[in-house]
């Protein structure tokens, strides 16, 4: 028999970790090169699984699991800035993701969402939307069940089929399943009961989160303890799963090679340019070298990948201007989510940052609405319909994120820094939900190479062009009222409103590394786009070129997009090994 091809994968993040596992598991020999530090001491060994970060503020705030945006910036625009000619109107983090091995899961808070049976099929369902690049997916939310099955169970989910909705488990348009979750949900927050009895009360329902968070010991990891510090932290305790914990640490057990620091900045191709056969990295010492394999996958995540396709370019032939990117689509239909909060005073103590972020969840504004008053609101803005996203219900925020809200405030220092702490009216008595908003693939949304910024290691930056659709604003506009009504007649509550996020952005100016021109959501999709004819897409629908990403993405959902990532590297390595 002859020997199994050899598999090099750019990353250890969600795709890329879960890529590795299954090839690992079917005999493949597979190396993961990833640029960031390991952050998990005993990774990979029988001895158990550290952390060098937990549940630290300090660290939290000093970018120490994300990559500096001073040595490593990204730069921004939007598209009117684009089209007068505007090379960037920003430099600095913009959206950037933990750069660590294993990736954005080692400070994610755990939201395991499926996308529905109607995100994989919107244009055929309700057809084009002015301004935007809709497009179904080349195949359907059946055709991904099984994987989403696999992911959930390796991951060990969380969550109650029973307290589902119907029109959660719809078979036409919703996520149907056949099987109960791995784990029972963790108890609920104490703020999670309060609005959940708010949405009750105006007519929604919310439900225990489907999250990789366990509630009892499971793959050898302990439960949950509610330490309150979840998303944008490592876990202590490594109650948490994700790509490291759940299937990296497997996949090095089984014989994969992990090199951290190994920062790829080409890929190779053969001499007719028909595959790829190793890539060009810097090591930890910043010496140049290369590596070769049989396959190549990126998993690098929606901006990076598209930098290394677009760095790629091999200046004349079919990739002259970036692998893959004959059709001009590499890097196009960048895709985030575009968030809006609804918050509600408290009397008393909601204890929202006590618990894993959240632990509910609704789905009443996936939408779209067929109400009369949706539909109007839809024609008013221009819009054939309305979608929201799914929410996040019942989280709160940490204490030195509490103190930075008030240094913002005008003579907010000395003794009126201190009553403010003391008092703690944005910890202490503020709950709320946020909405995981759509946001429309645009063509203009795009990443691209900055003509003259680079990073310190003279590797041209990624530029992120992007300005927000009416689609999304308009949804913002619509759903954040229905929001502030679930805040509003939640159990001791004083008052409400709501906001969208970026309009804290704005609100706030950002600061020395954050762009104010769109929130950063952690969210990042498209830019790879997958389909079934190659003049209006990047990668087949298995992911060749070979992309284990977000980057494939045909559009954003309303939801948390990690699951979906996980199970698509899953369908596309399981697809590689029968090939």
């Amino acid at each position: 028999m002859s020997p199994k091809p050899s598999v090099l994968i750019v990353g250890s993040g969600a795709g890329a970790s879960v890529a590795a596992w299954e090839l690992t598991r079917a005999g493949f020999p597979v190396t993961l090169l990833e640029k960031g530090r390991n952050l998990l001491p005993g990774l990979g060994t029988a001895g158990g699984i550290g952390s060098l970060f937990g549940n630290d503020e300090v660290k939290e705030g000093r970018f120490f699991e994300n990559q500096d945006p001073v040595l490593e910036p990204r730069t921004a625009r939007t598209q009117t800035d684009a089209q007068q000619g505007t090379d960037r109107s920003f430099v600095g983090d913009v959206n950037d993701l933990p750069t660590v091995v294993g990736g954005g899961t080692v400070h994610w808070d755990a939201k395991t969402p499926r996308f529905w049976q109607q995100d994989f099929k919107a244009l055929s369902l309700y057809g084009p939307v002015p301004d935007a690049n809709v497009a179904d997916w080349p195949f359907e939310y059946k055709d991904l069940a099984p994987f989403y099955d696999e992911v959930e169970t390796q991951l060990g989910v969380q969550g109650d089929v029973k307290q589902m909705p119907p029109s959660t488990l719809d078979a036409e348009r919703g996520a149907p399943r056949k099987h109960q979750f791995p784990q029972p949900p963790n108890p609920p927050m104490y703020s999670g009961l309060l609005l959940k009895e708010g949405a009750r009360r105006v007519g929604y329902t919310a439900y225990p989160f489907p999250m990789a968070v366990n509630s009892q010991t499971f793959d050898g990891r302990p439960p949950c303890n509610s330490c309150g510090f979840c998303s944008g932290f490592g876990c202590p305790i490594n109650a948490r799963g994700g790509a490291a914990v759940s299937f990296l640490h497997h996949a090095l057990l089984a014989g994969a090679n992990l090199v951290p620091r190994a920062y790829v900045t080409k890929i190779q191709l053969s001499s007719d340019e028909k595959r790829a056969t190793g890539v060009h990295y810097l090591d930890a010492s910043g010496a140049p070298q290369f590596l070769g394999a049989d396959v190549v996958i990126l998993a690098a995540s929606a901006i990076e990948t598209a930098r290394l396709l677009l760095l790629s370019a091999t200046g004349t032939g079919r990739h002259a201007h970036g692998l893959g990117n004959g059709s001009d689509l590499v890097g196009r239909n960048l895709m985030f989510h575009f968030f809006t909060i609804g918050v509600g005073l408290f009397a008393g103590a909601p204890h929202s940052w006590r618990g894993p972020s959240t632990t509910f969840t609704m789905d009443d504004f996936v939408g779209p609405d067929t109400s009369p008053a949706a539909e109007a609101f839809a024609s008013t803005a221009g819009l054939p319909y309305l979608k929201g996203g799914i929410c996040e219900v019942g989280g709160g925020t940490t204490l030195l994120r509490e103190a930075g809200i008030y240094t913002s405030f005008p003579n907010s220092w000395g003794h009126q820094f201190k009553a403010l702490m003391r008092s703690s009216p944005f910890r202490a008595h503020l709950a709320g939900l946020s909405m995981v908003g759509e946001d429309m693939p645009q063509l203009a949304n795009r990443v691209d190479l900055d003509p003259t910024v680079k990073d310190w290691r003279g590797i041209p930056a990624p530029r992120i062009t992007r300005s927000a659709h009416r689609f999304e604003l308009a949804a913002s506009t619509y759903y954040g009222p229905k929001l502030q009504s679930v805040c509003a007649a939640a159990p001791g509550a004083v008052a409400s409103g709501w906001v969208p996020i970026a309009t804290i952005a704005e609100a706030s100016g950002g600061d020395s590394s954050s762009f104010a021109g769109f929130a950063s959501t952690a969210h990042i999709m498209g830019t790879a786009r997958m389909g079934s004819k190659a003049e209006s897409s990047v990668v087949d629908p298995h992911g060749q070129l070979f992309v284990g990403d977000g980057s494939v993405f045909v559009s954003s959902g309303g939801f948390n997009p990690t699951l979906t990532i996980m199970a698509l590297s899953l369908r596309m390595a399981q697809a590689l090994t029968k090939r």
